[in-house]
């Protein structure tokens, strides 16, 4: 705003009858305009807008979090009784053949050995669910300025 010829705010005060009657220290305005700089302090800009935004932040990453773990504890309830439906078929059907060639105690043995290692894989797998939910958070990258 140092240039007259260029300045809109001059050219305005010329054009118009009502600034041109009152008649406002226009030259004086843009040279105090002009002369004040101001030092911007980004990192201070980014502490308090940061400050200002992160209970937001916080709220939107909680009810993402809550989001997430219901669709992961239900995408591992819905399979779960077909999953026991189909081992205790498959250990009754594992017990009738082991039954038929040992000893009906060796094959209880064989069917409870095979329930509990079951058991463990399928405790292991939603075991691994909140870690599949945790998924690691990338850092964010400055931008440059």
């Amino acid at each position: 705003m140092s240039e007259p010829a260029d300045n809109p705010l001059i050219a305005h005060a010329q054009d118009c009858e009502a600034c041109a009657s009152e008649a406002p220290p226009v030259a004086a305005l843009a040279a105090v305009l002009d002369a004040d700089a101001v030092d911007v302090d980004a990192q201070r800009l980014s502490r308090l807008a940061l400050a200002r935004v992160a209970p937001a932040l916080q709220a939107r990453a909680d009810a993402l979090f809550w989001r997430r773990f219901a669709r992961a504890f239900a995408a591992g309830l819905v399979p779960l009784p077909l999953v026991v439906a189909a081992n205790v078929w498959l250990l009754g059907w594992l017990y009738e053949l082991a039954a038929a060639w040992l000893p009906a105690a060796l094959a209880m043995y064989l069917v409870v050995s095979d329930a509990v290692l079951m058991l463990v894989l399928i405790g292991s797998a939603y075991a691994a669910i909140p870690l599949l939910l945790a998924r690691p958070m990338a850092e964010p990258q400055p931008i440059p300025a």
